[in-house]
């Protein structure tokens, strides 16, 4: 009996502690993460310091090369001695505004990115369908008497897409731009970095890929070579210290020769995606953030709802007060997203190894500590 019960008695010690050590863990990753999200904000908010500068010594955001391309290095910002912090940027500027193409831009787009005619038709149909206020589908389009007979019943949307992703439930971008599990492709991957649910204006010929050039401003090989080799600087390498920029639309016409009359570009970052990928060992957490300079608390709305919302909003909180210490936040947030990395965002150009793409513009740091507070 005094057997039984020893062996009783280790056999409940045993998964005490068991369950006493995953407490344990589980409390540590939520202490680390805490740690490195209070770390990643504190690094975003340097870095719209370092822009918000940029655009008062400038008068507006252009492109890195300006100076804020490694925006820890210029304000000086301390990690830690056992963290890494990444910040890179994608000009959501730099992107064709989905919302407002037209059937002939789209379906070029779609042609330059090596889809058949076919293809490219019953995407740019169904999108437009998709997209437009009407129930009336157009040839080999998609309207909700379509989307009605699915396994999983629902309407279209008719209105401006929010988000890129929405494009797995219109017909024909689920089977094209999708995998089988659902997962982005690397279509959808090349069609991501074109379009933006985010831009508006005119496109900002510091940031804009080869495929938008071709698609939107008639860009043939040798526009296009003479473009990145102008970019690109001396040495003939992105994203190396000489790179340049255009300040305004009237370089286009003498660096780039041949330029196809009545191009539309131009050199504003009105909207940037930043992301903040902070690393620590096996630990890692990413913050993403789709800003916009606020010009004082009072900017422009564009095709998103969403954008005009958050837009709207951030003016209605930045108008004076009696408070004289009441000063308006430099920058409009449009998206705000934590742990995207561990979602595989296409907006993220950081690799899982923390190594930096060659799109991307970063800064790193491998010093002390972060003893930095959160951001109010």
């Amino acid at each position: 009996m005094i057997l039984v019960l020893i062996v009783v008695l280790s056999a409940v010690l045993v998964q005490f502690t068991e369950k006493g050590m995953t407490e344990i863990v589980a409390e540590g990753h939520y202490v680390e993460r805490n740690r490195l999200r209070l770390t990643a904000f504190s690094a975003l908010e340097t870095t719209l310091a370092v822009m918000a500068d940029v655009i008062a010594i400038d008068g507006g955001l252009t492109s890195p090369a300006q100076g804020w391309a490694d925006p820890l290095t210029v304000a000086g910002f301390d990690p830690g001695d056992s963290l890494k912090v990444v910040v890179s940027f994608v000009d959501e500027s730099g992107k064709l505004s989905l919302a407002n193409l037209d059937e002939g831009t789209l379906y070029l787009l779609f042609t330059e990115m090596g889809l058949p005619i076919e293809d490219s038709l019953k995407l740019t149909h169904a999108l437009l369908d998709w997209i437009d206020e009407d129930d009336d589908p157009r040839i080999d389009g998609a309207e909700s008497e379509t989307y009605a007979v699915a396994e999983w019943p629902y309407a279209a949307s008719n209105r401006p897409v929010e988000r890129l992703e929405e494009l797995i439930v219109v017909d024909g971008f689920s089977t094209l731009f999708f995998d089988e599990s659902g997962r982005p492709n690397e279509l959808f991957k090349a069609f991501s970095e074109a379009v933006s649910v985010y831009s508006e204006g005119n496109l900002n010929a510091n940031s804009v890929s080869d495929l938008a050039l071709r698609a939107f401003a008639g860009f043939g090989d040798p526009q296009v070579a003479a473009f990145r080799d102008y970019l690109a600087g001396a040495d003939g390498i992105p994203g190396t210290p000489d790179d340049r920029y255009f300040a305004e639309a009237g370089e286009f016409a003498a660096n780039v020769p041949g330029l196809p009359p009545g191009v539309a570009l131009g050199v504003a970052s009105s909207v940037i995606r930043v992301r903040v990928d902070v690393f620590e060992a096996d630990s890692r957490y990413a913050l993403e953030a789709v800003v916009q300079p606020s010009q004082g608390g009072a900017t422009t709305g564009g095709g998103n709802p969403r954008q005009r919302r958050n837009t709207a909003a951030a003016a209605q909180s930045t108008q004076p007060s009696d408070q004289s210490t009441n000063v308006p936040y430099p920058f409009v947030f449009l998206e705000l997203t934590e742990d995207v990395g561990h979602n595989d965002s296409l907006a993220a150009p950081v690799d899982v190894d923390g190594v930096e793409r060659e799109s991307a513009s970063s800064s790193s740091r491998d010093t002390t500590r972060s003893r930095s507070s959160a951001p109010k």
